[in-house]
């Protein structure tokens, strides 16, 4: 074989090896490619951050329920004999001012039966210590007349007496004489004494016996008074909103252990209140004059205005055992029939931020410290490197989430104030949550309407 057809055979032998690893090379790179594609990017809901306003809120359940209303119980125990008014009536307390006077309209009406006996008892009871009272006045008039009567005999008596030693003295009269006269004084004397005895006895029966006509005069006021009691009136101008008794029923009056017959509540409907049921730990953001929207189930989507009206110093226990205040809201004047018992969703503005910058709450994650990258995490002012967590959201530059530390505000429902960390017209990811919450630093990601049309990253 000659030099020219060895070197043809190389050349050949060469050319066919090259090809062959050419081949080999394209093959590896489609399998690689096959089994290892190239990743997509995540696509993301995003939100543009703006300047708003921002009111901070205070949520809570509440019930309907008038500003005044008053149960109506007997102050007396008695049968219902009428029950003028039905439920749903409305009453009024009357103005003894008008002209005519108007009178209060009549609620219920008692058996006074056993009351008018009662006081004609009381009254007889009083006449006849009345008459006792000027017998024994009489008796005083008596006794001192007889008194008076004993004490000039006795001075008489003892002028005798005197006259009689002075005679026996001079043995002009016996003994038995003087003896004679001395007892007659004596006798006078203890007369006298007895005497003055039984009156000041009188005198003290007659002072018991004036108490006695007193008690008696205030038992007839009091029975006066308690058939008064028989005819209630409305003490409020308003509407019945219950009436729970029925003509003929007995009604007891309430002592300390029981609260005794409410006959019906009167409840004034042109005020209305809804009573929240705040957790305590919203309580340090109430004040009284804070506006609020109430949205009763009733009326499905309508909102009613009001404002804080009253907030209880002390707290009441919730149907599940936690601590809640009773916050009183009074409600605007409405045209709409409010009804006792309705249901309510109270939101009380306590404090609104102006020209602020908001982002949506759920771009706000909480991130490891240590996790962050670390020229961000070193030069954040927002990091505090004591702490173990942070609070980032993810912005979007050239198609690429950056970890974004950012500083919070108060928040509402749906937004959340940044005050550092974000700029106006940033534009940061709120979701999809399954995505958000495991996505990483510098991942490629397309918003989700883009990537549906047109396939395209964010810029």
């Amino acid at each position: 074989m000659t030099i020219v057809s060895k070197s043809r055979t190389i050349i050949w032998t060469v050319v066919i090896t090259l090809g062959v690893v050419a081949l080999a090379a394209g093959a590896g790179t489609w399998a690689w490619r096959k089994w290892h594609p190239a990743k997509k990017p995540l696509n993301v809901e995003v939100k543009r951050v703006s300047r708003g306003k921002l009111v901070e809120l205070v949520q809570a359940p509440g019930e309907v329920t008038p500003k005044k209303k008053v149960s109506i119980s007997a102050r007396v125990s008695a049968r219902i004999t009428e029950l003028p008014v039905e439920k749903g009536a409305k009453v009024t307390r009357g103005d003894p001012n008008a002209n005519p006077p108007v009178p209060a309209s009549v609620l219920v009406r008692l058996d006074d039966k056993d009351l008018k006996s009662r006081l004609r008892s009381t009254v007889a009871n009083r006449e006849a210590q009345r008459a006792e009272t000027e017998v024994l006045k009489t008796r005083i008039a008596s006794e001192s007349a007889a008194i008076a009567g004993t004490s000039s005999a006795l001075a008489q008596a003892e002028k005798d007496l005197e006259r009689k030693s002075a005679l026996l003295k001079t043995g002009d009269i016996g003994q038995a004489l003087f003896d004679e006269v001395d007892a007659k004084a004596r006798g006078l004397r203890a007369q006298l004494e007895a005497a003055r005895l039984a009156l000041e006895a009188t005198k003290q029966n007659l002072i018991v016996l004036q108490h006695r006509l007193d008690a008696a005069e205030a038992l007839i006021e009091e029975a006066q008074e308690a058939l008064t009691y028989t005819t209630i009136s409305t003490p409020i101008d308003g509407v019945v909103t219950r009436l729970n008794a029925e003509v003929g029923e007995m009604v007891m009056t309430g002592t300390m252990n029981n609260p005794g017959t409410v006959i019906m509540e009167v409840a004034d409907l042109s005020r209305m209140l809804v009573i929240a049921q705040v957790d305590e730990a919203d309580m340090g953001h109430l004040a009284v004059g804070q506006k609020a929207v109430i949205h009763i189930q009733a009326y499905g989507e309508r909102a009613f205005t009001g404002a804080v009206d009253t907030i209880p110093l002390t707290s009441a226990k919730s149907p599940t055992g936690t601590n809640i205040y009773r916050v009183e809201i009074l409600l605007d004047p409405t045209e709409e029939r409010l009804y006792t018992g309705l249901t309510a969703d109270i939101e009380i503005r306590t404090r609104e931020h102006e020209n602020v910058i908001l982002v949506p709450s759920q771009a706000v994650l909480g991130r490891k410290v240590e996790e962050l990258p670390k020229d961000i995490r070193e030069g954040s002012p927002c990091v505090d490197r004591k702490k173990t967590f942070a609070l980032v959201v993810y912005r979007i530059l050239n198609g690429k989430a950056v970890v974004t530390p950012v500083s919070l505000g108060p928040a509402d429902l749906t937004q959340t104030i940044v005050s550092d960390g974000l700029t106006e017209n940033d534009t940061v990811i709120v979701g999809p949550y399954k995505i958000l919450d495991t996505l990483k630093h510098d991942a490629e990601v397309t918003e989700e309407k883009d990537t549906q049309e047109k396939g395209r990253p964010v810029k």
